[in-house]
């Protein structure tokens, strides 16, 4: 059984993004609420912040509707990690909670938190979900060749739009304080000790490690100047410059 669907948001000066992205997971959040018997508790986690990120996530705050931490580590495995770290602080059973993670510049759809929760429901350990960049930043030929490397179906992992099973994030050690790339090195981790992982009571062995959230797609920035040296941004980058190169 899944008790919890809970979100964790880091943020980096964002404050272009930052409302939208609250605003959509919120929504998400009502339409979990009216269709499982769960909680959700959402958590922005504020990274070094220096424009009006904070601002923005406090208002929200204000409402009652998150909650948020700061923390100044300029790191986003570090922060995602933090995120999780004050979730999992109320957690009495990790089996039964799910843990769900975007970032500060994305969109998620209404039905991301439902679609989490069905794919927790599976016994699966880890849900891995596709992004679609939005055409704010690179080119329109670079996102055209984004889009053919990265095939609907084909298994990405993307920090923004993951969800995991609170006892296979502590088995695997949580994130790894790496300014890109924790995703993917966590849902590796997880896979390598997958077997040591007991199924939930309502599941059997046969239960998937991974699920795949399939068209609850989320979109993201698809700027060239990111947040950490690499990520997202870092691959458009890559992009750019070898079209620039041919």
């Amino acid at each position: 059984m899944i008790a919890a669907v809970d979100v964790v948001i880091p943020v980096r000066n964002e404050e272009q993004r930052l409302e939208s992205t609250l605003e959509a997971v919120l929504a998400s959040r009502r339409a979990l609420q009216r269709h499982a018997p769960v909680c959700s508790r959402v958590v922005v986690v504020l990274d070094d912040c220096t424009d009006a990120s904070r601002e923005i996530a406090l208002q929200f705050a204000a409402e009652d509707r998150i909650d948020v931490i700061e923390v100044d580590v300029q790191n986003v495995g570090r922060a995602r990690a933090a995120g999780f770290a004050r979730v999992l602080e109320e957690v009495e059973n990790p089996g039964e909670h799910w843990i769900c993670s975007t970032d500060g510049d994305s969109l998620v759809p209404q039905s991301w938190l439902l679609d989490q929760y069905e794919a927790a429901k599976t016994g699966a350990l880890v849900a891995l979900g596709a992004v679609e960049p939005q055409g704010d930043g690179a080119p329109r030929s670079v996102l055209e060749s984004w889009r053919h490397a990265h095939v609907r179906g084909a298994r990405h992992v993307y920090g923004a739009n993951l969800g995991v099973r609170a006892d296979a994030y502590l088995a695997a050690g949580g994130f790894p304080p790496l300014r890109d790339g924790e995703d993917v090195a966590l849902v590796r981790a997880i896979e390598t000790m997958a077997a040591q992982i007991a199924p939930t009571p309502s599941t059997d062995a046969s239960a998937p490690v991974i699920a795949d959230l399939g068209d609850s797609v989320v979109i993201t920035s698809s700027r060239l100047t990111g947040r950490t040296p690499g990520g997202f941004a870092g691959y458009l980058r890559n992009l750019v410059e070898e079209a620039t190169s041919a």
